[in-house]
């Protein structure tokens, strides 16, 4: 989760002032380190230089800039069956980004969860499961958060 400066509508009068908090997706290098990368608020367009996990600098006078990958880039690297279940379920950035580095790198079986709802203290999920470049499937699962 990246912090911004910038602030949503509905805390513009609470104090302390809370920032909106946004979330990327990153890669990690083989001595386990961030690959650094730009990323814009999805609330301002403000972009974010990410260097560590949590920490970004932001880069004033930048918004949107278009050299950062957006969804439409991404789906060109995904097959059209995922592209429709990432769209339907209003899937961010990061969802299109992971499945991407799923795909690319061929780890399967993998697991995202593209929807949730908590109803009476438990929370439903949808998760669209990876079990191959070709083979996806969407499973539901409630998961209990008070155990008695």
């Amino acid at each position: 989760m990246i912090e911004c400066h910038c602030i949503l509508p509905i805390y513009k009068d609470v104090k302390p002032t809370i920032y909106h908090k946004f979330v990327t997706y990153s890669k990690i290098d083989e001595s386990s380190k961030i690959i650094p990368k730009y990323v814009n608020c999805n609330n301002c367009g403000i972009t974010h230089y990410v260097y560590e996990i949590c920490k970004s600098d932001i880069k004033v006078g930048k918004e949107d800039i278009k050299s950062i990958r957006t969804i439409e880039d991404l789906s060109l690297n995904l097959p059209d069956k995922l592209i429709k279940i990432l769209e339907k379920h209003d899937c961010s950035i990061e969802d299109y980004e992971l499945i991407e580095d799923i795909l690319d790198q061929e780890v399967f079986p993998s697991e995202l969860i593209i929807n949730r709802e908590i109803i009476d203290e438990e929370h439903h999920i949808k998760l669209l499961k990876i079990n191959s470049s070709k083979k996806f499937k969407i499973e539901s699962e409630v998961i209990k958060t008070i155990v008695r």
